[in-house]
């Protein structure tokens, strides 16, 4: 990891997805992630939450920085409305607080 690993939601609204596709694009951001490890960037997909009722998928990374973020997003085919740095608090079972 890059010098401090910091927690980003990457945004994304789908009319109509399901989680089929959800777990796909999660597949594809995991290869994305770690072909930039392979590169010297430091970044982690940690999982998705996805919100069916209002088609928005969020999907979270740990990262030394939103750059990093968005390269993986944009090589896993990602379609995300914008990528935020955020403060996880409880997720444990994400890894993530």
């Amino acid at each position: 990891m890059e010098a401090r690993s910091r927690t980003y939601v990457v945004e994304c609204y789908s009319p109509a997805i399901d989680r089929r596709a959800v777990e796909s694009t999660r597949h594809r951001a995991i290869a994305a992630a770690a072909e930039l490890r392979d590169e010297g960037r430091g970044v982690e997909y940690r999982g998705a939450l996805f919100v069916p009722g209002d088609e928005v998928v969020f999907h979270l990374f740990t990262a030394g920085s939103l750059s990093a973020v968005r390269e993986a997003s944009l090589r896993a085919g990602v379609d995300f409305e914008r990528v935020l740095e955020s403060i996880p608090i409880g997720i444990a079972t994400l890894g993530l607080g």
